[in-house]
């Protein structure tokens, strides 16, 4: 009976990835014999089996007065410098997660109470992701037994933005448990227990909107994202430790805030790109091929900021200038950063083709140099100030100015 039900699951599982309306759609199952396709670990380094990611990077992170008592379970860089969550330990009942936000320099600058944020001390957050392109905390409270004893109420995804100190979006209850992952757009998550339905979700990552729900067979263990021929495949590894590849369809998904550019254009949305790569850089070639030659490098995010701006986003390679050096760069390895998150106003918009943005001059020697140029209708931000003639855009230690004469403010 149970194979027949096994059976008649993968059945369903696969016709529901072929569905037009679904936008994860099932490309293959490897069963347990899978050691021939190369995962990283890299989103639950801890291994597999454990619902609770660990990742302590950077052990040395400043104590304050709220997490004295409290373990370090992961520690990672951000864009604007460390993020770290600390909780009573595992065994523990009494639930306590606490986030601290720490600069470049290992100095705290905010801290958040997870559980006050969800209104939840009977949930235990199993894992937590930091969106660097629109400056939120992603985290889920997740039913630490069966939904059935807490009447169903846990496993949320909540989407939470530390500078207005508002959650911007939460799911519905039993969408979360385990580990979840991002990438440009989406978040891709997934609930599960012993005798409990199990699903994968794919989310839209500016509003939580659901484009997938698949159902599956047992719990999903291990998300991992990888680029094969151009295109974006989910691997996932259930608790039988089966694999199973998505291939992540854009089709007919609805737009973001930040809506992909046409081809041969600069995108609508001043954006600024920095390499991820563990090297620190990335190679960008004069065409979208490694065969290419090098005619300029993008570097990690400095002083809270990359050094390239992106011009066009492809599937596979994305169009970027460099110190006024365009070409193309590797979009595995590439971080992306805005000050425009799509619902605030008012709106800064770039009045004349070739406007120019300035960054800070550290030599002090008069004008503050152009950084990049951008054309006319450009959104430039919805979070800036207005500064001795200019409108500024802060991140971590650096600032970019815009003049008043060069931009309006559209309200």
């Amino acid at each position: 009976m149970k194979t027949i039900r096994i059976a008649l699951m993968l059945s369903l599982l696969m016709a529901t990835g072929h569905v037009g309306a679904q936008r994860l759609i099932l490309t293959k199952r490897f069963g347990s014999d899978w050691n021939t396709t190369t995962l990283t670990s890299e989103n639950k380094p801890n291994g597999y089996m454990y619902r609770m990611r660990v990742d302590v990077r950077c052990s040395d992170l400043p104590r304050v007065p709220a997490i004295e008592d409290l373990e370090l379970y992961i520690a990672e860089p951000i864009d604007t410098g460390w993020m770290a969550l600390y909780r009573r330990s595992a065994g523990s009942t009494d639930y306590l997660f606490i986030v601290v936000f720490y600069d470049h320099d290992k100095q705290p600058r905010q801290v958040v109470n997870l559980g006050a944020i969800a209104n939840n001390d009977y949930c235990e957050v199993q894992d937590i992701r930091w969106d660097s392109q629109n400056h939120r905390l992603l985290f889920n409270m997740a039913c630490p037994s069966y939904a059935s004893a807490i009447g169903g109420k846990g496993s949320k995804l909540y989407s939470y933005d530390p500078a207005s100190g508002r959650v911007v979006w939460e799911t519905d209850y039993l969408v979360s448990n385990d580990i979840f992952i991002t990438d440009s757009r989406y978040v891709f998550c997934s609930y599960g227990f012993t005798s409990e339905k199990k699903f994968l979700y794919m989310l839209d990552k500016q509003t939580g909107h659901v484009y997938s729900k698949l159902p599956m067979v047992f719990k999903v263990e291990y998300m991992e994202l990888k680029q094969e021929n151009g295109r974006e495949m989910l691997y996932v590894v259930d608790y039988n430790n089966h694999l199973f590849s998505f291939a992540v369809s854009d089709t007919s998904a609805k737009p973001t805030a930040t809506p992909a550019p046409a081809k041969g254009k600069e995108p609508e949305v001043f954006t600024v790109v920095y390499a991820t790569s563990d090297d620190g850089f990335l190679n960008v070639r004069r065409q979208p091929t490694t065969k290419s030659p090098v005619v300029e490098k993008l570097y990690s995010i400095f002083h809270g900021m990359g050094n390239g701006v992106l011009l066009e986003k492809g599937p596979t390679w994305s169009k970027v200038s460099v110190w006024g050096k365009t070409g193309w760069v590797y979009n595995k390895y590439l971080g992306y950063q805005t000050w425009y998150k799509g619902g605030g106003k008012p709106v800064l918009v770039a009045t004349r083709d070739d406007t120019p943005i300035f960054g800070e001059n550290y030599a002090d020697d008069g004008d503050l140099p152009v950084f990049v140029r951008v054309k006319k209708g450009t959104v430039i931000a919805d979070q800036f100030e207005e500064h001795n003639g200019y409108y500024e855009l802060q991140t971590a230690h650096d600032f970019l100015f815009i003049r008043k004469e060069d931009a309006t403010v559209r309200k």
